[in-house]
């Protein structure tokens, strides 16, 4: 009976584990947080969510909530985060922030071509309705924060 028990408690641990742990994340304190912890060379400005949409070309229909800072335009560096309103509306956000990436590589390839490596290397990664674009100084340690930023 004991080990009974021991072996009953052990799996109930095991599927708590396992349960369907959805993040919540606020845009505007996520993107501060990875801002601070990320490598940038440009000063940035905050974009509220209709600016946020506005500037990175995301329709607003998709967005349940978003937030951006955007450097001076000297550099490509930005970072903005987009909550969703579905699963399926994050995946149309990530084609629309991918589609952005291209055409600012190709406006920078003629205006600062120093800055293209950064934007080909730029990071746009979606969690659950959680969609995170980050150009910086350093994208591959920028991955890492926005991998643990959206993983909790």
């Amino acid at each position: 009976m004991k080990k009974y028990i021991i072996g009953l408690s052990a799996a109930l641990i095991l599927f708590s584990g396992c349960s369907n742990n959805k993040v919540e994340l606020d845009p505007a304190s996520a993107v501060e947080k990875m801002s601070e912890e990320i490598t940038f060379t440009d000063q940035f400005a905050p974009l509220d969510s209709e600016n946020a949409n506005r500037v990175y070309g995301v329709d607003a229909d998709l967005v349940e909530d978003s937030t951006a800072m955007v450097g001076s335009g000297a550099t490509a560096e930005s970072i903005a985060m987009f909550k969703a309103v579905d699963a399926k509306s994050a995946q149309d956000i990530e084609k629309q922030l991918e589609v952005f990436i291209d055409g600012y590589i190709e406006g920078y390839s003629d205006y600062k071509p120093e800055e293209v490596p950064k934007l080909e290397s730029a990071i746009i990664e979606r969690k659950d309705v959680y969609v995170v674009l980050c150009i910086s100084a350093d994208n591959d340690a920028a991955k890492t924060v926005v991998s643990d930023t959206l993983n909790g």
